[in-house]
């Protein structure tokens, strides 16, 4: 009979995060979540910054009760967040006030500024990111223009991830999967691009060590195992510190010609690859190469996801009238197709407030008709995202030569079975949805291959295929999409 193996797994998200106890048995995972929180950041004389100390409280209380639950000793305690944001310290590992938020208006029209220094092409080259203007590059050179710049008193850098495994273990490290958001990352040596970071004019001394996935790092802080009763054996492990990194490596493909969605305040597109893709082609549909497990590449785009479908649910609380979200997807069900879309991308859509009225300014900019009732909204966003994966999908096979047989589908926004069937229409192949839970699953199943308790990453998906249930969406009505692709392409373009 298999050992019985014990991780506890955090997964942090730009809304809320999560502790989860996983139990690897007999080739299985069963998976309890034992402490949930909000993930605080505040906004303060006219920025947004991450309340990354109570993060840290959050993270004793979620050790604190899975001791509780399952006792003290684990096989293992890892961490994963989103990308790009960063904490810097000082010499004497004190912060250096409170982290941004990647939603911070600081970073408005950087691209104009940056590329004055290095050339957007050759950017790409150096490192395959795609362009967004909260990039940890783009951050730090708008920290650089301020009148204080706390870069240049900094002793080090640590994105999110990176600095909650050194709050638990001692050890500042960056592991590759986060690192490579940075869009300061070489995808070939899978190392900092130090000639482009020469270039900014950033201190090299700042810039942590780089490890792979999977790279154990030490055993809990001994201040931190007195605080919640976890063994202070217990190994720290720099898993797979990227959400979207972990939430690939838990798909459960087995063969064939797959691609990934992850699915949440962000969607994430794409397919896992061998060696980096840096073209031409990939540059103009502003495709990424991040860094996945294995040694492979998440060869990717970012899309908005359900971060507008969050904000009008909190705005229409703020005005009285309370949804949950399944409420809103029934809703959104019931309305029925409403022939006016939005383009995901738009910036307005990416900072926080008054999403409805965003929306509806939108449409009526375009010529489009609107109604401003809660299920019709929010019908608009899922198809207008739907359109979205079926024109990424486009892309996606027109630069990699290779045509995708289906849609793995995990994160939690696929519990939105509305948005699930919309995308199948959209992208005119099947979709396999699940697990929900595939982020935590790919920080625990990472934690174990580390441990030596799954042997690779292969195995890894096997036992997830085997450990939860899949639904299986096909294509229902296809033809409302191909018939509207274009008004859809005349408005978004």
């Amino acid at each position: 009979m298999d050992k019985t193996q014990k991780y506890i797994g955090f997964d942090i998200g730009a809304e809320s995060g999560r502790c989860v106890v996983g139990i690897l048995k007999n080739k299985q995972f069963e998976l309890t979540e034992v402490h949930r929180f909000a993930t605080p950041f505040v906004h303060y004389n006219g920025h947004y910054y991450w309340d990354v100390l109570a993060i840290y409280q959050e993270l004793l209380q979620g050790l604190t009760q899975a001791q509780k639950k399952f006792g003290s000793r684990f096989d293992g305690v890892s961490v994963d967040t989103w990308g790009v944001d960063y904490v810097l310290l000082d010499a004497g590992d004190r912060l250096l006030g409170y982290p941004y938020h990647y939603r911070d208006g600081r970073t408005d029209g950087i691209f104009d500024k940056a590329f004055q220094i290095v050339a957007k092409e050759k950017i790409y080259r150096k490192t395959g990111i795609q362009f967004m203007q909260f990039n940890t590059l783009f951050q730090l050179f708008a920290e650089r223009q301020q009148k204080l710049n706390l870069v240049n008193i900094a002793g080090q850098l640590l994105l999110m991830p990176d600095f909650l495994l050194f709050l638990l273990s001692g050890k500042k490290v960056g592991e590759y999967s986060i690192v490579s958001t940075s869009n300061m990352a070489d995808p070939y040596k899978r190392n900092w691009a130090w000639d482009l970071i020469d270039a900014f004019e950033l201190p090299r001394k700042i810039f942590p060590k780089i490890v792979e996935p999977g790279t154990l790092l030490s055993s809990l802080l001994p201040e931190i195992a007195q605080k919640t009763g976890v063994h202070r054996d217990t190994p720290v492990i720099a898993a797979v510190s990227h959400d979207t990194g972990a939430a690939v490596a838990a798909v459960p493909a087995q063969n064939g010609n797959w691609g990934f969605l992850s699915s949440g305040t962000w969607s994430l597109m794409g397919i896992e690859l061998k060696e980096p893709l840096i073209n031409r082609e990939a540059l103009s549909s502003n495709f990424t190469n991040e860094g996945g497990v294995g040694k492979t590449i998440r060869f990717l785009k970012n899309i908005i996801g359900l971060w507008p479908v969050q904000e009008c649910r909190r705005y229409w609380a703020e005005q009285g009238k309370e949804y949950t979200y399944t409420e809103l997807a029934q809703l959104s069900k019931q309305n029925g197709h409403t022939q006016a879309w939005v383009d995901p991308d738009d910036p307005r859509f990416l900072k926080p407030g008054e999403m409805p009225e965003k929306i509806i300014r939108f449409l009526e900019e375009t010529n489009q008709p609107h109604k401003e009732n809660a299920g019709w909204i929010i019908r608009c966003i899922l198809e207008s995202l739907s359109f979205k994966y079926r024109m990424t999908l486009k892309e996606l096979e027109k630069i990699t030569k290779s045509r995708t047989d289906r849609l793995h589908a995990v994160g939690g926004g696929i519990q939105n079975e509305v948005l699930n069937q919309l995308t199948a229409d959209a992208i005119g192949i099947e979709m396999i949805a699940g697990p929900v839970e595939g982020t935590i699953v790919g920080n625990i199943g990472m934690q174990a291959i580390a441990t030596g308790a799954i042997a690779d990453i292969p195995e890894l998906r096997k036992i997830v295929a085997a450990s939860f249930n899949l639904k299986l969406y096909k294509p229902d009505n296809s033809d409302y999409f191909n018939r509207n692709e274009k008004n859809y392409l005349k408005i978004c373009n």
